[in-house]
């Protein structure tokens, strides 16, 4: 199940009027290696609520605006502004999974562009991809949509990450027409001559690009399997369509429920600090979609006592505690209310079909 990160109360003093976007804990991973002898990187990510278990687990997700936080206090700790850059280059295939697996067993590097483009909300949701024709030239596009200040960085790391995949998985190499980033000429512009040699980088833009010949879209992939492809990307479809059911506050709350019931513990104050929002405030979203946290727990229960005890290897004292019921007797009380009958009775009448 996703884990959701609370945002640092004394960074963001106001409240969100919409939830915040999230990016996967993925993003992170190269930045975390690359940081791992930091002597105070443990209590940064301590300090939003991200501990090893967090860190480590690839279901995790983060808001935005706490990641572009972690990243300007890493490089002002580390006193590095080009970590975007080596962290791009670095990046590991295995970090992104799925999506990396469908859009580098395309058929040609245009189509494995088009899937970044149709999955990337996997990856982050508060940033769109598109390939723009200009021309004889094609852009490669990367916009954030939620207004979040991303430091230079993070605008480097889209581009040396996405160069990182092209060089990896297309049959033949050729540089970039230009390179477009998303923030003012840094004072360590001389290092993206390092970086992306002869290749000329313009500041300013609204977005981040890689520009390249049109003719590009058409060169093999090294790894190109159809067959594989669509099967990942079938995959790719379920995890954003999961993701998709999230974008209520319903939705996310039903995530976590389910998570803590397999815990054993459900709380209303716990859910709240994942959702990286107060009771009070989870409250008052949940009124506007015409729930409430205790009818939502109810409601998850009453579903899955029906399908556990279903299972005839768990005994209705397991349903119960898997439930998270504090004794048998209130796993009792709550079916018969919701079903009209003790569970050993309906469960006999369920077996007896």
């Amino acid at each position: 199940m996703q884990t959701f990160i609370e945002r640092p109360a004394t960074v963001f003093c106001s409240e969100v009027k919409d939830r915040e976007l999230t990016l996967s804990i993925r993003l992170m991973w190269p930045f975390l290696r690359l940081l791992a002898n930091e002597p105070d990187m443990i209590a940064r990510h301590q300090a939003v609520g991200l501990g090893p278990e967090q860190l480590g687990n690839p279901e995790t997700r983060i808001p935005h605006r706490v990641v572009m936080f972690l990243l300007e206090q890493s490089i002002a700790s580390i006193g590095d502004p080009t970590l975007g850059l080596r962290a791009g280059a670095s990046r590991d295939p295995a970090d992104g999974d799925v999506l990396e697996h469908a859009a580098r067993t395309c058929a040609t590097l245009g189509e494995g562009f088009e899937c970044l483009i149709k999955f990337f909300r996997i990856m982050n949701e508060a940033a769109e991809l598109s390939l723009v024709p200009e021309g004889d030239l094609v852009s490669f596009r990367f916009r954030v949509t939620d207004g979040v200040r991303q430091p230079s960085a993070a605008n480097d790391y889209v581009v040396a990450s996405s160069l990182e995949f092209a060089r990896r998985n297309a049959a033949t190499q050729e540089p970039p027409v230009e390179i477009r980033l998303a923030h003012d000429r840094p004072a360590y512009a001389a290092e993206y001559e390092k970086a992306f040699p002869g290749v000329p980088v313009r500041f300013g833009f609204p977005y981040n690009a890689i520009v390249f010949r049109k003719e590009r879209l058409a060169v093999p992939m090294l790894r190109a399997n159809p067959r594989v492809s669509a099967a990942f990307q079938l995959h790719a479809q379920q995890m954003l369509d999961r993701l998709r059911r999230t974008d209520t506050t319903v939705g996310r709350v039903r995530e976590e429920i389910n998570t803590q019931l397999a815990a054993g513990t459900v709380s209303m104050r716990t859910t709240a600090k994942h959702m990286a929002m107060s009771v009070a405030t989870l409250r008052r979203r949940l009124e506007a979609e015409g729930a409430t946290f205790a009818g939502i727990v109810d409601e998850m229960r009453r579903e899955l006592s029906m399908r556990y005890l279903n299972e005839r290897g768990l005994t209705v004292s397991e349903v119960a505690f898997l439930l998270g019921f504090s004794s048998g007797a209130a796993f009792h009380r709550a079916f018969r209310r919701w079903n009209g009958a003790s569970p050993a009775e309906f469960r006999s009448r369920l077996w007896a079909q």
